[in-house]
């Protein structure tokens, strides 16, 4: 796999002057090869794969959410402001949250960083959902503990 991605770029930069104007930097001239930046034959990916389907899952259930909101709630005279409100920002968050879901493995902890998220997500975005859609208050008593979680799962990144 890494000599076909090496074959690619070398037949790119062939065609582009990029190897004369790289020749300007020696020191990117030189640096590592692709094969240094792919994971190493003994390294398991799969958390990582794992996450990533996590998050894509997650961002699906966004827009699809999204556009359910988009569609049905605001075409609803019946449906106050304050519940429309709370759909565009249980929206928003989501979406925002899931892309940073897809950065987890990255923080020093990735499985307990997109452990965060996750819970953060359903806690803060699930209530807030629920009380658009029914228009039942009683779960919204758990979105600060959602919003904390959030808050506490962005700053694992600097443990």
């Amino acid at each position: 796999m890494a000599q076909v991605i090496t074959d690619v770029v070398n037949t790119v930069t062939d065609f582009f002057p990029i190897k004369r104007f790289a020749a300007l930097f020696p020191t990117v001239a030189s640096s590592p090869t692709i094969e240094a930046l792919l994971p190493q034959p003994g390294v398991d990916m799969s958390p990582f794969i794992r996450l990533a389907g996590l998050s894509g899952l997650s961002g699906a259930v966004a827009i699809s959410l999204g556009a359910y909101g988009s569609h049905v709630l605001r075409d609803d005279p019946s449906i106050e402001e304050r519940r429309r409100t709370a759909f565009d920002t249980a929206s928003r968050y989501h979406l925002i949250h899931s892309l940073a879901l897809l950065s987890s493995p990255s923080a020093r902890f990735p499985l307990a960083t997109a452990g965060l998220f996750s819970v953060g997500i359903l806690l803060f975005c699930g209530p807030c959902y629920h009380y658009s859609i029914t228009g039942v208050e009683s779960t919204r008593k758990y979105t600060p503990l959602g919003g904390v979680t959030l808050i506490v799962a962005w700053l694992s990144f600097i443990l």
